[in-house]
């Protein structure tokens, strides 16, 4: 069962009639994490569904149903950033094509463009008029985590729906529910998840587990060192670690510093922990954009303490 805040199922099943045609494009954006692209792809199921009343995850027994638990789909085409780690205009045509046939054997006919806005300003472009009148019997779903990235002319097109972070109650049900883990583990990875359920449930494997306490560790040593030997325990907390596992770690750290405000107010550090969150921040930022070094903007971060 995909995680699907109430808020977003109630909504989306507006369009489970078939009636309910006059709205075909879709805008996911939110955090990073938040199960967009599972919630993208099971609403999908759900429309391609052949039974004429459609209910969430599809019925199950129709051909449909079953070619999509299985991975084989006709009627459904995913566009995701090519090694360059964008998507240009090349595949954007063959998308619209793809669009302009019939279902095969489906309701609909989906495209879902994962990290849209990693789309070049030549795809986005040549997307406009798709998204303005969509074939008939068609769904287009764009999933971003930037949608400023995106032209205006774009997401003018497009029904937004926001995704936002889960309470931990949330999650830590959902987790004991669907997974059988104790109420005790379910709200240590509730509260380490950051209210984001695919970190939850990357949390719900040992070690990676095991890893995230220790990041969380190293920062507690990393703020009460001495100044010098931060930079020995930065350089090996980020040890052969690509980019996006340091913006990960960054995000925990961001987070630790909250949760720490939140819970100790009155906490000595407190305009020091500040000024960290906000350098942490813009640190993310430029790494998240920029192609900088990230050891040498890190460890002038954690020196200025």
């Amino acid at each position: 069962m995909v995680f699907l805040e109430k808020r977003i199922q109630k909504f989306l099943e507006t369009f489970f009639n078939f009636d309910s045609k006059l709205i075909q494009s879709f805008l996911f954006y939110g955090e990073k994490d938040l199960g967009k692209k599972e919630v993208a792809l099971y609403f999908a199921q759900s429309m391609m569904c052949q039974e004429a009343k459609k209910t969430w995850g599809g019925c199950g027994k129709c051909n449909t149903c079953k070619n999509f638990e299985k991975g084989i789909t006709d009627d459904l085409l995913i566009l995701e950033p090519d090694e360059s780690n964008s998507i240009k205009i090349e595949l954007v045509r063959k998308a619209i094509e793809f669009l302009s046939y019939k279902p095969y054997i489906s309701s609909y006919r989906v495209l879902i463009i994962n990290e849209a806005d990693k789309l070049t300003f030549d795809a986005q472009n040549a997307l406009l008029k798709t998204l303005e009148e969509p074939p008939l019997d068609s769904l287009i779903i764009l999933i971003t985590s930037r949608h400023k990235a995106l032209l205006e002319t774009v997401r003018s097109r497009l029904l937004p729906i926001r995704f936002y972070c889960s309470s931990f109650e949330e999650i830590s049900n959902y987790l004991i529910e669907n997974y059988r883990i104790t109420p005790l583990k379910a709200q240590k990875i509730a509260q380490l998840s950051q209210g984001k359920i695919k970190l939850a449930l990357k949390l719900l494997d040992e070690n990676y587990f095991k890893n995230i306490n220790l990041i969380q560790d190293n920062f507690e040593k990393l703020i009460k060192v001495p100044p010098l030997s931060r930079l020995d325990l930065l350089d090996s907390i980020l040890k052969d670690k690509k980019k996006h596992e340091v913006i990960e770690i960054i995000t925990l750290w961001l987070e630790k510093i909250h949760l720490d405000l939140i819970s100790n107010p009155d906490v000595v550090n407190k305009s020091k922990l500040k000024i960290l969150a906000f350098n942490l921040l813009n640190a993310f930022n430029l790494i998240n954009q920029y192609n900088i070094n990230i050891n040498l903007l890190l460890e002038n971060i954690f020196l200025q303490l």
